[in-house]
């Protein structure tokens, strides 16, 4: 217990140097502002592996361990977003609230399972291991596009009232960068979220159960939000929407999403 409490100091503490970094000012070439930012991401991730293996091998909890490694997903694609794409990077901001929320839930997770030793057998398979990983991926990414998307949106309620502020103009890509990536990695999401279905429908017909079973709550609002998705995709190409619509019904997808991976464990 006492060493899981240390990961979790350590991680809170480099948290809180990397929230400082986000808002210092981060050129396009490489100065050495974004070096310090991206080590500093690098040590986030390398903590996030360590909190992970730890998890795996000392507390027996599905649920710590599969935010555990959500964390560990979401900062691999993170930092190797940052570091390919500067216009991502501009991003950076609006991510220091989810990153914050998400790291108090699995501390307080973790915290309470610290004696559960009921057994995880998560990755006893090849399908459910490709299942649990495309389904963390779909949720990373979907978590990116309603960020960007959101970008879009305040700059876009912004410009209606003719306001300026300092810190979008500043940090924030354009509004059509931002709409663009949104929809990049809501085309991301699509393909991940399938596989993940896919393969999770290989899991249960392997295990032998019948196939009316499948369709559980969790499947049902996954499906839900593939259907969304994609009706985002489809109505944007044929007749166009606008930013605020576009932020609107990715919140939505977001939500079912979360609530079909963690709100549905929560209550049970």
């Amino acid at each position: 217990m006492n060493l899981y409490i240390v990961i979790e100091l350590v991680s809170l503490l480099n948290f809180i140097l990397f929230s400082l970094l986000c808002f210092t000012r981060i050129e396009n070439n490489t100065d050495i502002n974004k070096i310090v930012y991206l080590f500093n991401l690098l040590f986030l991730v390398i903590i996030g592996l360590i909190h992970y293996i730890f998890v795996l091998n000392f507390i027996f909890n599905k649920l710590t361990l599969v935010t555990s490694l959500l964390l560990v997903i979401i900062f691999i694609i993170f930092f190797v977003l940052s570091l390919v794409s500067y216009q991502f990077l501009r991003f950076r901001i609006l991510f220091i609230p989810f990153f914050f929320i998400v790291l108090i839930f699995r501390f307080l997770i973790g915290l309470s399972s610290i004696d559960d030793t009921s057994d995880t057998e998560l990755f006893d398979n090849r399908f459910l291991i490709l299942h649990i990983i495309t389904s963390l991926l779909s949720y990373s990414l979907i978590t990116i596009s309603l960020a960007t998307s959101f970008c879009t949106f305040i700059q876009d309620s912004y410009i209606k009232k003719m306001k300026y502020n300092r810190i979008i103009n500043d940090f924030f890509p354009s509004m059509y960068e931002s709409e663009l990536l949104s929809i990049r990695f809501l085309y991301l999401t699509i393909i991940f979220l399938i596989v993940s279905l896919i393969s999770g429908l290989y899991y249960f017909i392997e295990s032998g159960e019948e196939l009316i079973y499948f369709f559980t709550e969790k499947v049902i609002f996954s499906i839900l939000t593939l259907f969304l998705t994609l009706f985002i995709i489809l109505i944007r190409i044929i007749r166009g929407l606008s930013s605020q619509m576009i932020f609107k019904m990715i919140l939505l997808s977001y939500l079912l999403i979360s609530f079909s991976y963690f709100g549905l464990k929560l209550l049970a």
